[in-house]
């Protein structure tokens, strides 16, 4: 009988751990089809599913490579924070192999930050470089139409 029990609980802990994402799913689901829209712009407009996908699509081709590194410096704070999290956590429980795997990955990924990090330094001096080249050529332009 308490093998039956202990069956049944296991059942419902993996049905439960199943019904959070179904609900969420659900949830939006029916909230579309009652608003008749998914999302509203800035501007109060009502975008369909669709159209809010080709928003976003635009939004994410239109990221410029020193936002695309800023991206992935900000990322690398957690997996560093993981590895090394991961470190601790599997030593305590004598888990000796994952430790030593972690502790090989550790130096490349502060090597791989390292490297974004420079990467992020140079697109900036470069963007600086641009702006400031793009500010002289409208003032050239506009002592050349004060000339005339």
């Amino acid at each position: 009988m308490w093998n039956w029990i202990n069956l049944t609980f296991d059942f419902i802990k993996k049905y439960f751990e199943w019904m959070i994402p179904i609900l969420i799913i659900l949830i939006i689901f029916i909230r579309v089809k009652i608003r008749k829209f998914f999302w509203l712009t800035r501007n109060g407009d009502e975008l369909s599913f669709k159209e809010f996908l080709t928003y976003w699509k635009n939004g994410i081709e239109g990221t410029t490579p020193l936002q695309q590194t800023k991206i992935i410096l900000w990322c690398m704070i957690p997996i560093i924070a993981g590895i090394i999290m991961g470190i601790v956590v599997s030593s305590f429980s004598k888990m000796w192999w994952i430790v030593l795997i972690l502790i090989g990955s550790l130096p490349i990924t502060l090597i791989q930050l390292l490297a974004t990090w420079q990467k992020y330094k140079i697109q900036k001096k470069v963007d600086e470089t641009m702006k400031e080249l793009e500010n002289q050529e409208e003032d050239k332009g506009e002592e050349n139409e004060e000339e005339k």
